[in-house]
C-alpha cells in the first residue's frame, strides 16, 4: 500500500507535471502513443518505487528520465518484434530506420506551451484541439473533459483517440519547424488557454466550485504566451483578464464557505496587487488600438475591479463594451452578459425584456446562469413565484454540487434578490452566481466554448447569436459571477 504522504506527492506531480513530462518525451521519440504510454508508465513506476526509495529530490527530473527510458524500451521492443517478423517472412525491403532519440531545441522553449501549440494542429477540429490540450497538456481526466463537453466518457475517449491519430499521422514531422507554423496556431492556442482557465476557475463537474490546479496551469501558459509574443495585444489582454479575474477569488466565499454574489463581495479581500498588475497589462493592450475580443473582456473585468462597490460600477461603459464584444464575437453568453449589465443600468424590466429576446434565439437552454439571471430580474420586479421556478431550473442544469446547492438555496428561500432594478442606478444584484468562470462573458465563443448552452459541440464553427456557442466553461459574464 502506498503511504498517503507519497500518494499525495505523486498525485500532485501528475496534476502539475504530466503535460511537461509528456512534451519532453514526445520531443525525444516523435511518437504520440509511445510518449503518452511512457509518461503513464513513469507515474505508475513512481508509486511502485517511491515508497521504498523515497521521493526524489527533483520529482520532475526523475519522471522525465523514467518516461524517456520507458519510451526507448517500447521502441526497442517494437523494433525487435518487427525484425523478427521480417526474418520469419524471409526478409522485406523498405525497413524503417530506428527512431531518432535525440532532443532538439524547439522554436518554443517552454515544454508545456509547446504541447498546447502541438495540440492546436489545424488538422484537428477546434473542439478536439480543446479536448487534446486539456488531456495532454493539462492532465485533465477524460471523465472531467467529457463532463465539460456534456457528453459521455466513452464518446470523449473515442474523440481523443481520433484526434491523437490525426496528430500521429505527422510521424517524424510531429514538431514545430518554424515561427510561421507557431504564429499560424497562436490564435487557437489563445482560445484554448482561455477556455482551460475558465474550466479551472469554474469547475465543469464535481463538488468544488473551482479546479485551482487547472486555473494555475492556464495562468502559467498565459504568462508564457505573453513572454513569447510580448507585443501581441490579445495575449497581453489574456493575461490581464486572468489576473483581474483571480484577484477577486478571495471574495468568492464568505466565512462559512458559502458562495457570495459580486454585489455582496467583501472587496477588501480582493488582491489589489494582482488587480494593479492586470490593469497595467490592460493599459498596454488597449494602447495598441483596435481592441480585440480578449481586450474587451479584460476591460469589462477591469470595470468591476476598479469599482469600490457594485453600485459605483460604470454600468454604461460595461454595456458599451459588451456591445462592442457582440459585434466581434456574437454568442448567447455574451448577449446574456449585456442583458444583465443593462438591467443594472436601466432597471430589471429593461434587462428582462432584452434577456427574453436573447433566450428566444436559442443557445441558452442548458445554461444555468441564464435561468439564474432571469430569476434575479423577476425577483426584482416582485414576480417571486416565477423567480423560484427559474432558480429551480437553474439547479436542474447545474454542473457542480456547489452550483446546484446555491441555486436550490435561492429557490427554497424564495427571497427576492436585491438586484436587477432595485438599486439607484437600475438593477444591482447583477451577480446571481452565474458563471463565475470566465470573466467577461463568453470569451471563447468563437471556438471551443465548452458547454455552450448545450455543449462545446458547436464551438469553433458557430459564431452567431442563436447558435449553440456560448459556453459555460467559457463562463458567464462578470455580471453573473459570485465573487
Amino acid at each position: 500500500m502506498v503511504p498517503p504522504a507519497i500518494a499525495e506527492v505523486a498525485a500532485r506531480a501528475q496534476r502539475e507535471l504530466s503535460g511537461r513530462v509528456l512534451a519532453i518525451t514526445l520531443r525525444s521519440v516523435r511518437d504520440l502513443d509511445i510518449a503518452e504510454e511512457a509518461t503513464a508508465d513513469a507515474f505508475l513506476l513512481a508509486l511502485q518505487t517511491w515508497p521504498e526509495r523515497g521521493v526524489p529530490a527533483s520529482v520532475e527530473a526523475w519522471l522525465v528520465t523514467a518516461a524517456r527510458r520507458r519510451a526507448i524500451d517500447r521502441i526497442r521492443s517494437a523494433q525487435a518484434a518487427r525484425r523478427a517478423l521480417i526474418r520469419s517472412a524471409g526478409g522485406l525491403s523498405g525497413v524503417t530506420a530506428a527512431a531518432d532519440l535525440t532532443t532538439e531545441v524547439g522554436v518554443i522553449g517552454d515544454e508545456e506551451l509547446r504541447m498546447v501549440v502541438l495540440c492546436c494542429d489545424p488538422r484537428v477540429a477546434a473542439t478536439e484541439q480543446v479536448a487534446l490540450t486539456l488531456r495532454l497538456a493539462c492532465g485533465v481526466p477524460t471523465a472531467a473533459i467529457a463532463a465539460a463537453f456534456l457528453i459521455s466518457e466513452p464518446t470523449m475517449a473515442a474523440r481523443l483517440t481520433r484526434a491523437k491519430k490525426r496528430l500521429a499521422a505527422a510521424g517524424p514531422a510531429l514538431d514545430l519547424p518554424d515561427d510561421a507554423t507557431v504564429d499560424a496556431r497562436l490564435p487557437s492556442v489563445r482560445r484554448v488557454v482561455h477556455l482551460a482557465f475558465t474550466l479551472g476557475h469554474t469547475a465543469a463537474a464535481g463538488a468544488a466550485l473551482t479546479d485551482e490546479d487547472l486555473a494555475d496551469r492556464a495562468q502559467y501558459l498565459a504568462r508564457s504566451l505573453h513572454v513569447l509574443r510580448p507585443d501581441d495585444a490579445e495575449f497581453t489582454a489574456l493575461l490581464a483578464l486572468i489576473l483581474l479575474t483571480r484577484a477577486r477569488s478571495g471574495g468568492r466565499l464568505d466565512d462559512e464557505g458559502q458562495q457570495v454574489l459580486l454585489v455582496d463581495a467583501d472587496r477588501s479581500r480582493w488582491d489589489r496587487g494582482a488587480i494593479a498588475d492586470g490593469l497595467a497589462l490592460l493599459e498596454r493592450a488597449w494602447a495598441a488600438g483596435s481592441p480585440g475580443p480578449m481586450t474587451l473582456q479584460a476591460a469589462i473585468a477591469a470595470e468591476h475591479a476598479r469599482a469600490p462597490s457594485a453600485a459605483a460600477t460604470n454600468w454604461r461603459r460595461v454595456v458599451d463594451l459588451y456591445g462592442n464584444l457582440l459585434q466581434q464575437q456574437p454568442s448567447p453568453t455574451v448577449a446574456l452578459g449585456r442583458c444583465v449589465a443593462l438591467a443594472s443600468l436601466s432597471g430589471a424590466a429593461a434587462g428582462l425584456a432584452d434577456l427574453d429576446e436573447v433566450i428566444s434565439l436559442g443557445g441558452l437552454e442548458r445554461y444555468p446562469y441564464a435561468f439564474g439571471a432571469r430569476a434575479q430580474m423577476l425577483s426584482a420586479l416582485g414576480r417571486d413565484a416565477e423567480a423560484r421556478a427559474e432558480w429551480t431550473a437553474a439547479a436542474g442544469s447545474a454542473r457542480t454540487d456547489a452550483e446546484r446547492d446555491y441555486f436550490l438555496g435561492r429557490a427554497a428561500a424564495s427571497i427576492p434578490a436585491n438586484g436587477a432594478g432595485r438599486s439607484t442606478n437600475g438593477a444591482g444584484r447583477s451577480a446571481n452566481g452565474a458563471g463565475r468562470s470566465a470573466k467577461a462573458a463568453g470569451s471563447t465563443a468563437t471556438a471551443g466554448n465548452t458547454k455552450t448552452a448545450g455543449s462545446v459541440e458547436a464551438a469553433g464553427s458557430d459564431t452567431t447569436v442563436g447558435k449553440r456557442i456560448g459556453s459555460s466553461t467559457q463562463g458567464a459574464p462578470d455580471e453573473l459571477t459570485r465573487r
